[in-house]
């Protein structure tokens, strides 16, 4: 398999909804030991922005 790093191009062009956001952010902290190497400004950005759309109550009850 060949990987080609591609830059800055723009090979995604998607607006996730509030709710694919808060899975995702979800599916990946639970699954965080096993976040393959390069993912991990995806997963930032998807923490950043649940942490900026929930108060930190809302933010601890939706990780518990």
């Amino acid at each position: 398999m060949m990987y080609v790093d591609n830059g800055d191009i723009e090979v995604l062009d998607y607006s996730f909804t509030k709710n694919e956001v808060f899975l995702l952010a979800k599916f990946l902290r639970v699954n965080e030991e096993s976040l393959p190497e390069g993912l991990e400004n995806i997963y930032k950005t998807l923490l950043d922005s649940v942490y900026n759309t929930l108060s930190l109550e809302e933010v601890k009850q939706f990780f518990s």
